[in-house]
């Protein structure tokens, strides 16, 4: 059976053992931060670990606005259009970052204080903001460029190794300066990503030899910047939770928030690997005109991800515990509808796939705005009132927004581009409505651990029976 195993690795194609090494990189990546959460959980405050997850968030968020995101999108597409140049534009590209950030750097350093005052952040952690936007953005750019050749074992290496040495040195900070913890924690995966990124920095030009090239950037910056609205809001949508968390309640409750905020990320990783192999395959699809074929697929990935977020529901008092303990265990309540958002994000991501195929950007971007403006709102509204509780029902109140948003438009450009529409969004949306309602639902007698196990594995059966009775997994594709 290993040597079939074995064989059949060998007979993959270049691409598809990339796309297997990056899934399993990623899959190892989060499971460190995963299983290393409990650590850090039980090491810092509730206000210290509300730090931590607050300076997570606006690093994803700054990162956007002080790099344009020049190694997302437009680097790919740059790839192809400046094939014969792929290294000179990506020495340029980090050139570009480079003076972006010391811009922004020279800016913060003069007027520093509002800033502080508006992120919420020690001066020191947001220095290391900098250092640490800049080192991982060097490291994208080294990635993307390789991923495109699909060299793949430097990457799945380098990315692993600099995810252990982060968590153990930061464990080992957080440890030995006690009074500093929050501080500490950020540092030990600053500084660890700075020395191993800088080898990279040096790499890519020596490599690309070139600094300069006005042609490049102003290619860089025409294409990225419209899209730096979809990109942030995106974010918002993401990431804006946490941030009004600790403005209108203090770090503690964004601690909480931060850790609940941990069984969604569980549940991403596999959907994020699932939407890597789904989008390209999808695309072959709409190219060959079988659009049903999509639909029975999608169908499939919902169900999958739909019990995976049942099951953390159903038994979030348990993980919470493992987690962080009984100092964090009012996140239990938060866990349902955290993670029953991620059902509706995989539904946005699967009518998108409709929308990018036919270039319709521009109803990506509106959709985003969207859905995160409607977030602020509610969050502005009602955290005040109900804490961060509240935070985790308008972050599943809004995905379900975005996912029908984005069912509206994939309808739109279904008609338009005469394609007979891949989904069944009937049988979709009954589907993730009713996990959703069983999940929320069952939070009301979670503190009856025997009633609550038992009618979880009664509803964990009876889903797994109408599956088999239905053979849902065993459609031809």
């Amino acid at each position: 059976m290993i040597k079939r195993l074995i064989g059949k690795y060998k007979s993959l194609t270049k691409p598809l053992k990339a796309s297997l090494w990056f899934m399993v990189s990623s899959v190892i990546n989060k499971a460190i931060a995963f299983l290393t959460t409990p650590f850090f959980s039980r090491l810092l405050t509730q206000e210290e670990y509300g730090i931590v997850g607050l300076y997570s968030t606006w690093l994803v968020i700054l990162n956007i606005v002080i790099t344009l995101e020049l190694a997302t999108g437009v680097f790919n597409k740059a790839m192809i259009k400046f094939e014969d140049d792929k290294d000179g534009y990506t020495s340029s590209s980090l050139a570009l970052t480079t003076v972006i950030i010391i811009f922004f750097g020279v800016i913060y350093l003069l007027f520093h204080k509002p800033f502080d005052e508006l992120i919420g952040l020690s001066p020191t952690i947001i220095r290391l903001m900098y250092a640490e936007i800049l080192s991982t953005t060097t490291w994208d750019l080294f990635a993307v460029r390789k991923r495109f050749d699909y060299e793949y074992l430097e990457i799945v290496i380098v990315t692993i190794l600099a995810n252990v040495f982060a968590t153990a040195f930061s464990l080992f900070l957080v440890i030995k300066f006690p009074e500093h913890r929050a501080e500490a924690r950020v540092a030990g995966l600053v500084i660890t990503h700075c020395l191993i990124y800088s080898i990279f920095y040096v790499r890519i030009f020596l490599r690309g030899k070139t600094l300069v090239n006005v042609k490049y950037w102003a290619y860089s910056i025409k294409y990225n910047l419209p899209l730096i609205p979809h990109y942030l809001s995106q974010q918002i949508l993401n990431q804006s939770d946490r941030i009004m968390i600790s403005n209108l309640r203090g770090n503690a409750e964004a601690g909480i928030y931060t850790l609940a905020y941990q069984v969604a990320v569980v549940i991403q990783i596999v959907t994020n690997a699932v939407h890597v192999t789904f989008m390209p395959w999808c695309f072959q699809c709409l190219r060959d005109n079988e659009p049903k074929k999509i639909g029975k697929r999608a169908f499939q990935i919902e169900l999958i991800i739909g019990v995976l977020c049942l099951i953390f529901s159903l038994f979030a008092p348990e993980f919470v515990l493992v987690l962080g303990g009984k100092t964090y265990y009012s996140a239990i309540y938060i866990v349902p509808p955290v993670s029953m958002s991620v059902i509706f994000l995989t539904m946005y991501s699967l009518f998108a796939n409709i929308e990018f195929y036919y270039e319709k950007t521009k109803i990506v971007m509106s959709a985003s705005v969207l859905a995160a403006g409607i977030n602020i709102v509610l969050n502005g509204l009602f955290i005040p009132i109900y804490g961060f509780i509240a935070a985790g029902y308008t972050t599943l109140f809004c995905y379900i927004i975005y996912a029908a948003v984005h069912y509206y438009y994939m309808l739109k450009v279904c008609r338009e581009e005469e394609l007979d529409v891949p989904f069944n969004g009937k049988k979709m949306w009954i589907v993730a409505v009713g996990f959703a309602t069983l999940s929320v639902g069952m939070s009301i007698i979670y503190k009856y651990a025997v009633l609550r196990i038992t009618i979880s594995l009664i509803s964990l059966f009876s889903v797994a029976g109408v599956i088999a009775k239905k053979k849902l997994f065993f459609c031809k594709q």
